[in-house]
């Protein structure tokens, strides 16, 4: 008798199943589950682990049951360990026949229960009843089955080429999950809208984590938000969006990379090879032999947080002069990819992430340096990111994260901006090798000139035009030698001016630079100075010492402004010339600003500042009448003392400069009209065609009468002769002179 009862017991189980089994499922949830999951596909067994162990660990969803599409997202995920033949007769009650071999009546199931008829209440009842009962033992089957291993070969690959902890693999093939899976989405999302602090312990549940062991993954100096793989949203969120991968981390992904030089090359790609050589940077000498030096000490010796920054208008060689530098340290230049056209490439966030992996990377390599260009694409303004560079509203923690990619980089980095304005001075202080890109000498403008456009054709007075121009940068050089290639048979002079004014028009708005023409050829021969100093004397002081403060005064015509060209060319600097009438404002304070603006806006080490009608800002200030009048005097005086360059003042009124500011200058230099021999050689220069040809004593006689001619009253005449379009004869020269000098005031004082 003892050996039949088992025997009913399992008959009468069978009859209610065959009845109701719904209702025998209802009573035992332990039919409901697979008790061996060894067979399972690895990824379904995950997803269903993934589940269970989100019930188990945070019980206070299971309110959520009522909700259809969290219930239905549970269903999808849980279906693989469920069994096949008690779901199929959970699903559509069939008489099920207990001899069927488990295949078919999984197959049986699957085409079935491909979608569960929620809309059914009773079912959904009988569902909400085994999901809110599982098993322990169900849990304990999966992690058992479950060996951790990542599901996807990318997570795999990741985790070993940054050394990555299991924390952060577990985490990462969570999210390759959280991309793949459409239900796992929908369960994260139904799970509700929480604060950060509930969101982290169900999904350290969720993951089979401690709560402390994933908070410790997802801080800010944890190598998943370091490297910018995860985005952490620590406010209010759904469970999908508490934690994301980033962008770049999808890329990856998607790319699937079958070794780390597929995962680099994702990143990073190898820089060009320098078209230039350092040779080509006379005027940053210094510069690029500390850059080389200390770039290539860093990498041999491991030493962190080195950084470069080469800043400066565009089109300036900056690009070039990294790889050139790169190139003579002898390392292997990378530099971070952009995106290109079609947005196949790094998103702005991604390139910045794609960064920091690159220097996860390389970091075991002490041959490498990474040039990232165009930061300027990678902080936009619409990029908060942009706003912690600039200090706008940012917290200390954020700062932190940036002060450290600055601090903490293993390899070193060659950054390249076109300007640095608004940039946080915190971060600035931490390139411990910045570089200003400004306008080279014409000198060196001339060799860029040779070196792009020499033997095309063109005639070297065309070269040493644009090498006049500050404002060509070697990209536009460039852009004019690839017009002449692509189109030869054309003039070559004719397509380099027109493409160099189309350029220039578009960048600068005008086709050409603002010249002063001169109509007469200068010649420091006919400058009548006062005192005992030569002016080849001025230049070679000025060339040995590379500063001095000078006031070149006298009446209008007697080659003042000429001569200051004349230095800065002899000097091999940029003439930086500005008139009074530029700086001067009628706001209260401003023109003390564009003052302090001009001296700061000049390098000291390449210009020359030439400050026209200087008498408009030195007036004597006991005689001024207002407050504003003596701030911009003594504005003009403290940045004059503080200049460390070559400053020139001029103007045609010396009485009224204030006193105090005459002490201020080292020369002070009187031009005076010409005297009787320079006036002579110079009218047989420009009347006869010869200086050395002797001039008619009547009209030597009409010179001696003249005193007060001045260079520019030559060049007045000889403007009126181009103008007209017909030769002057030298009686009629002259007659144009004496007409120049009768309507002209001069200093009589001055003696001639």
């Amino acid at each position: 008798m003892t050996l039949g009862r088992p025997r009913r017991k399992r008959t009468h189980r069978l009859v209610t199943l065959q009845q109701d089994p719904g209702a025998l499922i209802m009573t035992n949830h332990r039919l409901f589950w697979l008790t061996d999951v060894s067979a399972v596909p690895a990824a379904e067994r995950r997803l269903a682990r993934y589940a269970v162990q989100l019930l188990q660990g945070a019980p206070d969803l299971k309110p959520r049951f009522h909700d259809r599409d969290f219930l239905g997202a549970l269903w999808q995920l849980l279906q693989p360990v469920l069994q096949a033949r008690t779901v199929a007769a959970f699903v559509t009650q069939p008489d099920p026949d207990p001899d069927e071999e488990d295949d078919d009546a999984r197959a049986a199931w699957e085409a079935t229960t491909a979608t569960l008829p929620l809309a059914d209440q009773a079912l959904r009842e009988r569902l909400r009843a085994c999901f809110q009962a599982i098993p322990r033992a169900v849990l304990t089957r999966l992690a058992k089955a479950d060996d951790a291993a990542p599901l996807s070969p990318t997570v795999a690959l990741l985790a070993e080429q940054l050394a990555l902890d299991t924390t952060a693999l577990r985490i990462l093939d969570f999210l390759d999950q959280h991309l793949l899976v459409e239900p796992l989405r929908v369960l994260l999302r139904e799970c509700g809208q929480a604060p950060a602090r509930v969101n982290l312990p169900r999904l350290a549940a969720l993951l089979g984590l401690p709560a402390a062991t994933l908070r410790a993954a997802l801080s800010r100096r944890a190598p998943l938000r370091t490297l910018g793989l995860v985005e952490h949203d620590t406010g209010s969120s759904d469970l999908e969006d508490f934690l994301r991968p980033s962008d770049l981390l999808r890329e990856i992904l998607d790319a699937e990379p079958s070794d780390g030089a597929a995962l680099l090359a994702l990143l990073i790609e190898p820089a060009p090879p320098a078209a230039w050589g350092l040779d080509d940077f006379p005027h940053l000498a210094a510069e690029s032999a500390r850059l080389t030096e200390v770039l290539g000490e860093a990498a041999r010796t491991g030493a962190v947080g080195v950084n470069a920054l080469l800043h400066g208008a565009p089109g300036t060689g900056k690009t070039e002069l990294a790889r050139a530098v790169a190139a003579a340290a002898g390392l292997a230049a990378y530099q971070v990819r952009s995106a290109d056209d079609d947005d196949d490439g790094l998103s702005r966030r991604g390139r910045l992430s794609a960064y920091l992996l690159a220097q996860r990377l390389l970091a075991r390599r002490h041959d490498a340096v990474l040039i990232f260009d165009e930061v300027e694409d990678v902080f936009d303004s619409g990029d908060n990111l942009f706003a912690l560079l600039r200090g706008e509203s940012v917290t200390g923690k954020q700062k932190g994260w940036m002060n450290r990619i600055l601090e903490e980089n293993p390899v070193p980095a060659l950054w390249i901006a076109n300007g640095t304005d608004g940039m946080d001075p915190a971060f600035l202080r931490r390139f411990l090798l910045p570089v200003a890109f400004v306008t080279p000498p014409r000198s060196v403008r001339r060799q860029m000139a040779e070196r792009h456009l020499g033997g095309c054709g063109l005639a070297p007075a065309l070269l040493d035009e644009l090498a006049s121009d500050p404002a060509l940068a070697p990209a536009q050089l460039g852009a004019a030698r690839r017009l002449l290639d692509l189109r030869p048979s054309a003039p070559p002079e004719a397509t380099v001016r027109a493409g160099v004014a189309a350029l220039r028009t578009l960048l600068h708005g005008a086709p050409a630079p603002r010249r002063r023409t001169p109509a007469t050829a200068f010649d420091v021969a006919y400058l009548n100075l006062t005192g005992d100093l030569a002016p080849s004397a001025i230049a070679q002081a000025l060339q040995r010492q590379g500063w001095g403060s000078l006031c070149f005064h006298g009446a209008p015509g007697t080659g003042k402004t000429a001569f200051a060209e004349v230095l800065a060319e002899a000097l091999d600097r940029e003439l930086v010339s500005r008139p009074a009438s530029e700086l001067i404002s009628p706001y209260v304070g401003e023109t003390e600003q564009n003052l302090a603006r001009l001296f700061r806006a000049c390098d000291p080490t390449r210009t020359v500042l030439l400050l026209d009608e200087v008498d408009s800002f030195l007036s004597d200030r006991r005689q001024a009448r207002h407050a504003w009048e003596r701030t911009a005097v003594n504005e003009l005086l403290q940045q004059m003392e503080t200049y460390p360059g070559i400053f020139i003042a001029a103007t045609n009124l010396m009485s009224g400069i204030d006193r105090a500011a005459l002490r201020r200058f080292d020369f002070k230099l009187g031009f005076r009209a010409l005297n009787p021999a320079q006036r002579q050689r110079l009218f047989a220069r420009e009347a006869l065609g010869d200086e050395t040809a002797p001039v008619p004593p009547d009209l030597a006689r009409h010179l001696e009468g003249l005193p007060g001619l001045t260079p520019g009253d030559f060049a007045n005449v000889c403007r009126q002769r181009t103008l007209i379009g017909a030769p002057l004869t030298p009686e009629q020269f002259l007659r144009r002179l004496a007409g120049e000098c009768r309507l002209k005031q001069y200093d009589s004082a001055m003696p001639v």
